[in-house]
């Protein structure tokens, strides 16, 4: 055999090893142990060109190669299967990868449903943890809560009336009651009326929020009490004091002048007054007491009038 064919040979056998013959089919095959590429022929060398010159090429006497056409039908047979396996491999593969993706999405859709229920759920809780508010009942109220007009009553109108009270504009006699609370009625409405008059605001006779306000923070010397609203005593000053030193003074008994003490503009109840309130009473035939009770205020008010 010439050398330009064993070179032809030998490129044809290592082509044929590295084309043919890759690791996992290497490992199949038990025709060709394992072996060291290399450019020298060792023992080892010969023994695989033989075998697959045997089963591969042939090599006519006169040196002509031609292949073998059993073992490349094997071959190509083989590489065939090799190829439809590692394609039904590929196939299994995708597969399993269409049934992951369709396993995936059947289960997001799954859980893209289940909020649903769930926020549907979290939203009757919500429901029921913020339910409308309770409406109010008439012990409920807090003065300022509520505008306050004809009719009303409640815990807010009780405020009102002690605050009415405490300020010389209402008489506990003059409160009216519904259902256990005090009546904002026609008694209170003229309070309220005669204290938005003395602090110069609207007579509406609606408490709003700034008559609330303003009757809280009332300074009660300045209420302009009427004479006969209040029991009158040594010591105690306001406008019905001053106005009954003018009765006194219109029907002829006017207290001295001199004698008379004041307190924030208006006059103290002294014994002054009780003087000149003992000597009218001796002289219309009234009880001599010195107090300016309902028999002396209404013939003290008579005198006024003429």
């Amino acid at each position: 055999m010439s050398k330009i064919t064993k070179k032809i040979i030998k490129s044809l056998l290592l082509t044929s090893v590295l084309s043919l013959f890759h690791s996992q089919a290497k490992a199949q095959d038990s025709l060709l142990p394992d072996f060291n590429l290399g450019d020298e022929d060792s023992d080892e060398m010969g023994a695989i060109k033989r075998k697959i010159m045997k089963n591969v090429v042939k090599v006519s006497p006169t040196g002509r190669m031609t292949m073998v056409n059993g073992h490349r039908s094997h071959s190509s047979h083989r590489s065939h299967s090799s190829h439809r396996s590692g394609y039904g491999s590929h196939s299994s593969h995708s597969s399993h990868y269409s049934s992951s993706r369709s396993s995936h999405y059947s289960s997001s859709s799954s859980s893209y449903s289940t909020p649903s229920k769930s926020s549907s759920s979290t939203t009757a809780r919500a429901t029921s943890l913020y339910s409308a508010p309770k409406a109010k009942t008439a012990a409920d109220y807090s003065l300022g809560d509520r505008t306050i007009k004809s009719g009303i009553f409640g815990a807010d109108v009780k405020s009102l009336s002690d605050l009415l009270i405490s300020k010389y504009y209402l008489k506990k006699t003059q409160v009216n009651t519904k259902a256990g609370y005090p009546l904002y009625d026609k008694n209170m409405v003229a309070a309220v009326k005669h204290f938005q008059k003395d602090a110069g605001m609207t007579s509406s006779g609606i408490v709003d929020y700034n008559t609330q306000s303003a009757l809280k923070s009332w300074d009660e010397n300045k209420t302009t009490i009427e004479f006969g609203f209040r029991d009158l005593k040594e010591g105690v000053s306001g406008f019905d004091v001053t106005t009954l030193i003018q009765l006194l003074t219109a029907a002829g008994y006017a207290p001295d002048p001199n004698k008379i003490e004041y307190n924030n503009g208006n006059a103290v109840f002294n014994s002054e007054i009780v003087t000149a309130i003992k000597m009218f009473q001796a002289y219309n035939k009234l009880d001599v007491t010195g107090i300016p009770d309902t028999p002396t205020i209404t013939k003290l008010k008579s005198f006024k009038k003429k």
